[in-house]
């Protein structure tokens, strides 16, 4: 049994997006998830073409895994996939050997996760914004602080004023004490 003979047998376990490539990168086989990204006239004619034929993609994934021989992964890679809209994927892709050692094709699994990513980019949004938010009350406490502390200032002064110029002489209370 060839690499993709077993993963025929369990490829209907995967819930992720996949395909099936030759060693030239041209699509051969996928399943129901990966299809179902493409517009009807795109996915009707995916076997035999490539990946960045279908997306606009900013990696090979196929020929990176090809080329080092090695499973390869990327994570949150930006697609574009026409008439669609915008997509984020973490991607893996395997080279499939046969029983000599030659590489015959790839497997890639593509997990969509741009509902995720999004999240994740209106949560950094949200920190910043009250990151901005907490720097404008501090500066407003500095502010209201420092404005504090001037005042302060100014009424011991005026305190220290009122003490000297009133050294020595009778307080009114102690006059209206006495008339009565």
């Amino acid at each position: 049994m060839n690499q993709f003979e077993a993963f025929e047998i369990i490829n209907d376990i995967i819930i992720d997006s996949w395909f099936s490539t030759d060693a030239q990168g041209q699509i051969t086989g996928y399943n129901r998830m990966f299809y179902s990204l493409f517009p009807r006239a795109i996915a009707r004619k995916l076997k035999g073409i490539k990946l960045q034929d279908t997306m606009d993609i900013s990696v090979d994934i196929v020929s990176e895994a090809i080329t080092q021989k090695r499973q390869v992964r990327f994570d949150e890679i930006n697609a574009v996939i026409p008439e669609v809209g915008e997509f984020r994927f973490i991607m893996s892709a395997i080279p499939v050997t046969d029983e000599g050692g030659q590489i015959t094709g790839t497997v890639v699994i593509m997990r969509n996760v741009t509902d995720e990513a999004m999240v994740q980019v209106k949560y950094q949004e949200m920190l910043d914004r009250e990151a901005r938010e907490r720097e404008l009350l501090r500066d407003e406490l500095n502010r209201r602080t420092e404005s504090l502390i001037e005042i302060s200032k100014k009424y011991f002064e005026l305190r220290a004023s009122i003490k000297k110029r009133l050294k020595g002489q009778l307080s009114p209370f102690i006059l209206k004490i006495n008339q009565n």
